[in-house]
């Protein structure tokens, strides 16, 4: 098939600048929708104001060739605003004021727009708005007036279908009336930024982060070969303030200065104090008596009248060990988002140095441990633990103490939870005595925490060393309840075992008191002894006749109930409290015991004699008194 076309026609005309394009509103819909889709609705909502705007003024410009009078420009906008099919139909009222001068004074124009495209389309395309979508036909008539008044006028949309309103309501005003009412905020849509403007600020921008993350890199890149060369904590600290030019704080949980670099020591010392009070004053709750910093696990940044901290924690195992800090000038300004991109870094660098740093010294300190167990329970020679305790720095010729540890918990656990809570306890009470210069041998028998310390070292005594631990570790764990068995002096490391059966002996019979020394046991702990066992239970069984039988637990009972009443000189109140009962039945067990032993317990030799067998049964583990 052929076609031809056997002549053609077209009309010329030169002015094709205000020639009127033929569309369908679908058709805006689509670009509408399209504009949302690749540069946002919040972006077009500036773009189609723009778009309005020059359309109005256009049409205010074509309109003023033929008409100069300000009332008949204002009535035919309405017009030439239906007639490019943006509306059907619009309401409009407009009060002008001029001033005695002749000047503009002001300017009030309000309507209702009639079936308005751009709402239509909006929810045709986009659905429902929570704000007003009419930006072209408000920029339609913010151009217009402006044009026509040669001043700076905007409408503002009060209600807009397009966000489910029953009508489209607007307002026009000059930007000095807006301005006055404190709301011009909508003529920032004329001066909105290009989003060419927006792309090259864009593009800075990331020019900008792509030198933070090189930088970041290079400076990751730094501390990673440094720790892998061995480097310690204050070399880094030196690294990282060169690389930045901020001073660099690293403290301890009780804010001791680990590494400082940047600062001189007065200046440390003055910051330091500084800080504190700033706690004590802002944050009392948080600061303990003795300790420094509350524990932050977030950055967090400090200011006071000295200096501006970027704070963040150093954690190892999950638990805050320590913090490092960026020290400001407070008249200074800083980028503190991007100095916390590498004092995380940094944070990051210390923890591995720090958890190096405790796994090598509790590595030690359980091999250590693992010493003493083997000297407990002879497993070596005398010259095999003289020789090993030199590698120690414990010098185990010299006479020595040995203290057992028992504790019990308010609550109750799980064999994992208590596991844990004893390895815990463990790095704590190495970390203490380590901080405290002490070298012990520390470890695990039997279910307890045995100290051996050195008898020469023990400046202050043993009896003080093992109080002021108790006390530490007694608010290191407040719901435990802590009990400590110390050993006599022992002169010969062969007999370690047997300074360790005393002290187990003495943490028995720790009742009344947290702390009993073997030596305070007075004639209970001559009569006790391994060997002595069967004797012991022998007397037992002769003076406490019927109770002395541990299998019954009604005997049993009687037994604890007659310990703790002869343990409290014979005082029922007292004994009363301890167990936990009334008068009448404390009165009850009392008279029962009596009658079973056929002794009078007001007879001080005889509570005497029952006291010291109860009490040896108790030191070498036959009776247990909880």
């Amino acid at each position: 098939m052929t076609i031809q076309i056997s002549e053609e026609r077209y009309t010329e005309n030169p002015e094709v600048s205000g020639r009127r394009l033929i569309t369908s509103s679908s058709a805006f819909g689509i670009i509408r929708k399209q504009l949302a889709e690749n540069i946002g609705v919040g972006r077009i909502r500036g773009f189609l104001f723009r778009y309005g705007w020059e359309m109005g003024a256009m049409d205010a410009e074509e309109a003023m060739k033929t008409e100069s009078s300000v009332e008949n420009l204002v009535k035919e906008g309405p017009l030439l605003h239906i007639g490019n099919g943006h509306i059907t139909g619009m309401d409009h009222k407009c009060t002008i004021k001029y001033g005695e001068d002749g000047q503009l004074h002001s300017v009030y124009g309000r309507g209702k727009w009639v079936n308005s495209y751009e709402a239509y389309e909006h929810i045709k395309r986009l659905g429902l708005s929570d704000e007003p979508v009419c930006h072209t036909l408000i920029g339609y008539a913010s151009g217009f007036m402006s044009t026509v008044f040669g001043e700076s006028l905007y409408a503002k949309e009060l209600e807009c279908v397009g966000k489910g309103d029953q009508v489209c309501r607007w307002e026009v005003k000059t930007e000095r009336q807006w301005a006055e009412e404190n709301q011009a905020e909508h003529n920032h849509l004329q001066e909105e930024t290009t989003i060419v403007e927006e792309l090259e600020f864009t593009y800075e921008q990331l020019l900008e982060q792509q030198k933070v993350v090189t930088k970041l890199s290079d400076f990751q890149k730094r501390l990673t070969e440094e720790i892998a060369n061995g480097s310690d904590l204050l070399s880094i600290a030196e690294i990282t303030y060169r690389n930045e030019e901020i001073p660099i704080v690293v403290e301890d949980r009780s804010h001791r200065t680990l590494a400082v670099a940047g600062l001189s020591e007065e200046e440390d010392r003055e910051l330091k104090e500084d800080m504190l009070r700033y706690l004590a004053e802002n944050q009392p709750g948080m600061l303990p008596a003795t300790e420094g910093y509350p524990v932050f696990f977030r950055k967090k940044i400090i200011r006071t009248e000295l200096q501006e901290r970027l704070v963040t924690p150093i954690l190892v195992q999950k638990e805050v060990i320590g913090y490092c800090s960026f020290v400001y000038d407070p008249s200074s300004k800083h980028n503190k988002d991007e100095d916390y991109l590498f004092l995380d870094r940094f944070a990051n660098a210390a923890s591995l140095l720090l958890l190096n740093e405790k796994t090598k010294f509790e590595s030690f300190e359980r091999m250590k441990g693992s010493f003493l167990e083997q000297i407990l329970e002879n497993k070596l020679s005398a010259e095999d633990i003289i020789k090993r305790g030199k590698y120690t720095g414990i010098d185990l010729e010299q006479p020595y103490y040995i203290t057992v540890m028992s504790h019990k918990t308010g609550q109750r656990t799980t064999i994992e939870e208590e596991f844990y809570q004893q390895e815990q306890m463990l790095e704590k009470t190495f970390r203490y005595f380590s901080e405290k210069k002490q070298n012990l041998l520390i470890g695990h028998l039997d279910g307890h925490m045995v100290l051996l310390k050195s008898a020469n070292a023990c400046k202050p005594t043993i009896d003080e060393t093992i109080r002021e631990y108790w006390e530490f570790i007694s608010k290191e764990y407040p719901q435990s309840e802590f009990r400590f068995g110390i050993s006599n002096r022992g002169e010969n490391i062969r007999l370690a075992s047997k300074a360790y059966r005393e002290a187990r002996m003495a943490e028995r019979l720790a009742i009344k008191k947290q702390i009993v020394p073997f030596r305070s046991l007075g004639v209970v702990g001559m009569l006790v002894s391994p060997e002595k066992l069967d004797d012991v239970k022998i007397i037992a069984a002769q003076e406490l006749g019927p109770l002395y039988n541990l299998e019954d637990p009604k005997m049993l009972e009687l037994l604890r109930t007659l310990h703790a009443f002869l343990s409290n000189g014979g005082k029922l109140e007292k004994t009363m409290t301890d167990l936990a009962l009334s008068m009448s039945g404390l009165r009850h067990r009392i008279q029962r015991i009596e009658s079973l032993l056929e002794k009078d317990l007001r007879n001080p030799n005889e509570a005497h004699q029952l006291l010291v067998i109860l009490q040896s049964l108790i030191a070498l583990g036959e009776l247990e008194t909880e």
